[in-house]
């Protein structure tokens, strides 16, 4: 007889995204949470596929490489392990803010406040 053991998937670094197929939040009535929910969502899948050396290229666009590599160890070699997860993440979030999602017009990053104002699910 073979068992299969599936893998516990960590999604308590996210606010919004708990492996969901489908986007929980309503796109008119809770926009802000719609949007969070997508980008953590991203996140997660490109974790899953993403070899370090992808990781490396796409911080290594972003001035963000070096930050990375102090993340990483030899373990994650190949590709960066569960517990590097939320590392990773928040370096990710670094990324979203200043790159994705930045403040065009003022010193204060609305996305940024509403993100970490809002309370995890």
């Amino acid at each position: 007889m073979v068992t299969c053991r599936m893998k516990a998937i960590n999604y308590s670094m996210f606010r919004f995204y708990k492996g969901e197929k489908e986007n929980l939040f309503d796109q008119v009535k809770e926009n802000t949470a719609h949007m969070f929910w997508f980008y953590e969502s991203v996140f997660d899948r490109d974790f899953t596929k993403n070899e370090s050396s992808d990781w490396y290229a796409f911080f290594g666009d972003h001035r963000l490489g070096k930050l990375l590599m102090g993340i990483l160890s030899e373990e994650d070699h190949d590709r960066p392990t569960e517990k590097k997860k939320k590392q990773v993440f928040e370096l990710w979030l670094q990324y979203l803010f200043t790159e994705k999602l930045y403040s065009e017009y003022s010193s204060e990053n609305w996305y940024k406040t509403a993100y970490y104002n809002t309370t995890a699910l």
